[in-house]
């Protein structure tokens, strides 16, 4: 459009110079004239204001033309060049720059220079002089020219300004696409370090599995219903109880008979329940054994714990208790054991927290479990946990007899007459 508007002025001025103008036609072109001169003087002071706005002399040259056109300050307001075409009448100075790129004076700037070059094309051919002409249609020109050039540095300053919004929207379109790759890439990790986690607990419970086979095949199981089970670092497990890393341990496995029930202990040594933090709680488990389709269910038997008195007063801690056959402790085992049951406050948590305990030494404890089997009196318990254990099963079995025959013959006699009864009873324990 810029190229043809110069195209047209010169092929005017080459007629013109063949025609002379009327008085008439005169007038006109004056007035045409004033109103290019009117649009040049717009872009005239465009090119300027952008031109001090660059130089750093910007202050001085504000102030000076404020002095020239008879204002005492750069705050006074202004009328737009082309106001008679549209734009704004009051204008801060200091905002003429902005207004000059504003949209609505952009607009009738463009109807200024349609006015201009269409009252150029409509003007008439004379064959008056053109001497006094070519001067004023050298001015429309160059003003032309000039508008011409501002439209395209305008219309360059939109083009670069679209080329950095494409470029702009093209980076956050990419580091849009760079953020869902970084949530697919955290959710993918997060899954892996899931199936990580469930991966080790699954070894991690294997590996406690493994430690209990080799647990029980390096210790001496027994296969007659007893079990004595050796504690150690005690003082060690109390705190990991008390801490609650670890709040109960297992004995090793033991047997009522080679095919018999498999049975093992549980302790708490911080208790558990309603006997936490004040007694030593422990409990018998049925486990699932090898021959438990051909026993006898539920299990009946009464179990008896004592814990050792290691020092020669021989103070063991016995007690006992007889299983619930409702309870499914007592069932046959579905899993590798069933639920704990036993005594929740066997002993207060002061016999073996105390300094110097009989039932602690160099940092060991021993607990036996009974399982009675047969019908053994109650007061021939103590006398079971007091038999020297170094002797062999064998004789242990015979005095265990002796004692429950003697025990039967002091019952007897003190039915039959009881003074009689109490003083056999009296002299076969003094005896012992």
């Amino acid at each position: 459009m810029f190229h043809s508007i110069s195209s047209f002025h010169r092929s005017n001025n080459q007629q013109l110079r063949m025609t002379y103008p009327t008085d008439e036609t005169q007038s006109s072109t004056r007035a045409n004239c004033d109103a290019c001169s009117t649009a040049s003087e717009v872009y005239i002071r465009q090119n300027s204001s952008k031109r001090s706005t660059a130089d750093n002399d910007e202050k001085n040259d504000t102030c000076e033309m404020a002095h020239k056109r008879g204002r005492s300050t750069i705050d006074d307001f202004v009328t737009c060049p082309i106001e008679k075409f549209g734009c704004l009448k009051e204008i801060p100075y200091d905002d003429l720059e902005a207004h000059y790129s504003s949209k609505i004076h952009q607009e009738c700037l463009l109807r200024a220079v349609i006015f201009c070059v269409q009252q150029l094309h409509s003007e008439p051919k004379t064959n008056t002089t053109l001497s006094n002409n070519e001067e004023n249609y050298s001015e429309i020109t160059d003003s032309v020219n000039l508008l011409a050039e501002g439209l395209s540095s305008l219309h360059d300053d939109n083009v670069q300004i679209h080329d950095n919004a494409i470029q702009l929207h093209n980076n956050i379109s990419e580091q849009q696409y760079q953020i869902e790759q970084l949530k697919n890439s955290i959710e993918e990790s997060s899954q892996f370090i899931h199936a990580t986690q469930i991966n080790t607990n699954v070894l991690q419970t294997e590996i406690e599995t493994l430690k209990q086979k080799i647990t029980d095949l390096s210790s001496q199981s027994s296969y007659d219903g007893t079990f004595i089970w050796k504690i150690t670092n005690v003082s060690q497990k109390i705190n990991d109880s008390i801490s609650e890393r670890q709040t109960s341990v297992y004995s090793p496995p033991f047997y009522s008979s080679p095919t018999g029930y498999k049975m093992c202990m549980r302790l708490y040594f911080n208790g558990d329940g309603q006997a936490r933090r004040t007694h030593l709680s422990l409990f018998f488990v049925l486990m699932r054994g090898d021959y438990d389709a051909i026993l006898t269910w539920p299990f009946s038997y009464k179990i008896t714990f004592c814990l050792y008195d290691q020092t020669n007063n021989q103070r063991h801690i016995i007690d006992s208790f007889r299983p619930d056959i409702r309870s499914n402790s007592f069932q046959r085992s579905q899993s590798n054991m069933n639920i704990a049951s036993g005594l929740p406050k066997f002993c207060p948590l002061t016999f073996i927290q105390q300094e110097n305990t009989p039932y602690v030494r160099d940092d060991c404890m021993f607990i036996r479990c009974i399982t009675n089997f047969e019908t053994i009196p109650k007061k021939m318990i103590p006398y079971i946990c007091a038999l020297n254990m170094g002797l062999p099963k064998s004789i242990q079995q015979t005095m265990i007899q002796a004692e429950v025959e003697r025990h039967n013959l002091v019952t007897s006699s003190a039915l039959s007459n009881p003074e009689k009864s109490f003083m056999n009873e009296d002299s076969l324990n003094k005896s012992q």
